[in-house]
């Protein structure tokens, strides 16, 4: 029980926490996979390059995705309010998404095969932080975020996801 409290706590803190605690992880794991030439992802330096472009196409629809909603960097709790315009119009969570990129990104473009792995289990608990944060905004916004969800089906990826 206090272990599902911990990760209820982790999933809803401030996104700004999890990114304090997840890259620098990230980056440990790959400065260790460099000292101890841990198995590396094939294809390099070409997929460092598209890992590349992956992670700075990530930071960029990061950046514009933060232009529209100004709040995003808050606690769940302290949102003021829905943003239902621009890339939001289209799925609920492209911060979100975002930092998934970011993360796929940064693990191809380093080429150890470890990050990826500590890439994907951080994905997954971000795609678990938008689960458990809509819970919040259903119980904060109600009737007004249930509108949203209708209009806006898709979490992550239009017509997939």
């Amino acid at each position: 029980m206090k272990v599902q409290t911990l990760l209820n706590q982790y999933l809803l803190a401030k996104p700004t926490i999890s990114m304090v605690i997840e890259f620098p992880i990230i980056v440990i794991i790959g400065i260790l996979g460099e000292l101890f030439s841990w198995v590396r992802i094939p294809l390099s330096p070409y997929s460092n390059f598209v890992g590349g472009a992956i992670l700075l196409g990530g930071l960029i629809f990061h950046a514009y995705c933060h232009r529209v909603h100004k709040q995003a960097h808050k606690n769940s709790q302290h949102i003021e309010g829905l943003v239902t315009t621009g890339v939001f119009s289209k799925m609920r969570h492209p911060m979100y998404l975002s930092l998934i990129i970011m993360y796929l990104g940064l693990a191809i473009a380093w080429g150890v095969v470890w990050i990826l792995l500590a890439s994907l289990l951080f994905s997954a608990l971000t795609v678990l932080t938008a689960i458990k944060e809509e819970e919040l905004l259903l119980q904060r916004f109600g009737h007004q975020y249930e509108e949203y969800m209708e209009a806006v089906p898709w979490r992550f990826i239009p017509k997939i996801f």
